[in-house]
């Protein structure tokens, strides 16, 4: 499969390459640091890039024998490509962990300026930091609330709009790329809509919320041909991903459906951001079997000491990514609990607090330095503990 994944993307370099060849003449430029060709009559523009994540990390006071140590924690190589000024394609391969997985891969129509629908492998429009690229997050992490309960990329499409103040984007979304057990897999309904009544060069405010509704995967059929008991998983690292273990994890059986309500706000004045998200969690179960609960929330501040004020993008409802020479001071505190006694499912509650900055190099470079302390509860991996961490980033992207 991983080998299909590549000759896929070198045949669709070529085709790109084939396309540029007929054209009567383009012109090559530079845009935000990356290359990009484009024809005269704007009809046809491509463009090819990658980016690379190396991380380090040191853990300290832990009761469990965390690895320190360091990683190339991602390699993405994309090609995009915009057609006849109405359609446009990208393909995002990546190569984290040392695998080969799709990331995005879709086809989009754009309506208008306003409005588009996209088809193919991408994130479900559920929150601020599951829609944001990793290439312009904020922290090397995501909140551990927001890798519990995300729903990352899958195959679907989808429909969004936008006008000045308001957002909205709903789709239908199957698995993954591979269906690789027998049986039905599940299919979700997803949906985010946002609200910026404030947009003003000193200052913003947002407020939004999502929903999804998604059916449990198949896990294939026993030996007598039943199908075999549904599950569905919750769980997240400790803010860190050099060490691999999830120290919160709520596996629970017997599952049918689960529904996810997300509400989200962003505020800023001048230099100072304050974003926050809260989820919760709900799986149906089977008649005879408790349904389960979960939630988890995180709070985020930033402050551009150097770089203007915050922008924001009404396009994708979120902040936009500080400009070049930029440096920043974040602060960020996180709660997620993935204990339900009433369910007899308990995996775990963790709390932890990061404060750090990020140096905008260029359009290029950005390097990223982290404290963090996480606060383990009985239930969690290892039983009660707290223990802190020091990271650092170097990512460049072209």
């Amino acid at each position: 499969m991983k080998k299909h994944y590549l000759l896929f993307f070198c045949c669709l370099l070529m085709a790109g390459s084939l396309f540029a060849q007929d054209a009567s003449k383009l012109n090559l430029g530079v845009n935000k640091g990356s290359l990009q060709l484009a024809s005269e009559d704007g009809n046809f523009k491509f463009g090819m890039g990658g980016r690379v994540y190396m991380d380090a990390a040191a853990y300290f006071d832990d009761k469990t024998d965390l690895g320190s140590g360091s990683e190339v924690r991602d390699i993405r190589l994309l090609m995009k490509a915009d057609l006849w000024k109405k359609w446009n394609a990208k393909i995002n391969i990546g190569f984290a962990d040392g695998a080969v997985s799709l990331k995005d891969v879709w086809l989009m129509y754009k309506i208008n300026k306003n409005s588009f629908v996209r088809a193919g492998h991408f994130l479900e429009p559920f929150g601020i930091e599951q829609t944001e690229s990793s290439k312009t997050t904020k922290f090397m992490h995501a909140a551990s609330t927001i890798e519990a309960f995300r729903p990352g990329r899958n195959l679907g499409f989808s429909y969004a709009t936008w006008s000045k103040k308001i957002f909205w984007e709903a789709g239908l979304f199957g698995s993954d790329t591979n269906n690789k057990t027998e049986g039905d897999e599940g299919y979700g309904l997803t949906s985010r809509i946002a609200f910026a009544p404030v947009q003003t060069d000193g200052g913003l405010f947002h407020i939004g919320m999502s929903g999804i509704y998604r059916t449990a995967n198949s896990t294939g059929f026993n030996d007598q041909g039943e199908e075999n008991p549904k599950s569905i998983r919750y769980r997240s690292r400790a803010a860190t991903h050099i060490e691999k273990r999830r120290f919160i994890d709520a596996k629970v059986a017997n599952a049918e459906s689960q529904c996810k309500l997300g509400f989200e706000m962003i505020a800023a004045t001048g230099p100072i951001s304050i974003q926050g998200e809260y989820i919760s969690a709900k799986v149906n179960r089977k008649s005879n079997f408790e349904d389960y609960s979960a939630k988890g929330f995180y709070t985020q501040v930033g402050w551009l000491v150097k770089g203007g004020n915050y922008k924001y993008k009404m396009k994708s409802a979120r902040l936009a990514k500080p400009g070049p020479g930029s440096v920043e001071l974040l602060a960020r505190y996180n709660q997620t609990d993935l204990n339900d006694s009433d369910a007899l499912i308990m995996g775990g509650k963790q709390k932890d607090i990061t404060v750090g900055g990020t140096w905008y190099v260029n359009h290029n470079i950005l390097v990223k330095f982290h404290f963090t302390n996480v606060d383990l509860d009985e239930n969690s991996l290892n039983g009660e503990e707290n223990f802190n961490m020091i990271q650092t980033r170097l990512q460049f992207s072209f």
